[in-house]
């Protein structure tokens, strides 16, 4: 089975057994604190991913991490259990897997945005309307300036990528006077 099928398998588990228990976002957050932990550490990475430690060795280094995050118990054991499974190489990918499912669940799209220049809290408000309204789902929007694109925006959501920038349109009418 390829990595992301397992993860997104994982994954949903976890999102139905925390949607019946009621918590879902809770556990989504510590979800990816801890897979945050683990993709940036290298030295924790280096020894939870290498075989020449005891599998016992790194469950219990595994509950030590969730015991001092705070993490509910129905992580604790799912963590546990990829653990065991020799499967917490693919803990990123399930965090993402688990992230897309609960917003699919809560009626939620995430949406990266990036403006030429800072945009103030209306224009912020006023887009995540309109991206609400085209998609017919709550937004979660995260806004980056990039300079590059020298005006307009480039709107990611989900899988569709919106370009409305400058360096876009200069890219288009440069192929089309390329081609003419």
């Amino acid at each position: 089975m390829i990595g992301g099928e397992a993860a997104r398998r994982y994954a949903r588990a976890l999102v139905d057994i925390a949607e019946s228990r009621g918590v879902l976002d809770e556990t989504g957050e510590a979800l990816s604190e801890i897979a945050g932990e683990f993709q940036g550490n290298q030295e924790l990475r280096r020894v939870l991913l290498n075989p020449r430690f005891a599998r016992a060795e790194r469950v219990k280094i595994l509950d030590e991490i969730m015991a001092a995050s705070g993490a509910n118990e129905l992580l604790r054991n799912f963590v546990r259990v990829v653990a065991e499974k020799d499967r917490i190489g693919e803990l990123t990918d399930m965090a993402h897997s688990y992230q897309q499912l609960a917003d699919e669940r809560r009626g939620r799209v995430r949406a990266q945005v990036k403006a030429a220049y800072d945009l103030d809290a209306e224009a912020i408000e006023g887009l995540r309307e309109k991206l609400s309204e085209i998609t017919g789902r709550e937004v979660l929007m995260e806004v980056e300036t990039d300079e590059t694109l020298i005006g307009g925006l480039v709107c990611r959501v989900g899988g569709v990528i919106m370009d409305g920038s400058i360096k876009n349109q200069l890219r288009n009418l440069r192929n089309t006077l390329i081609t003419s």
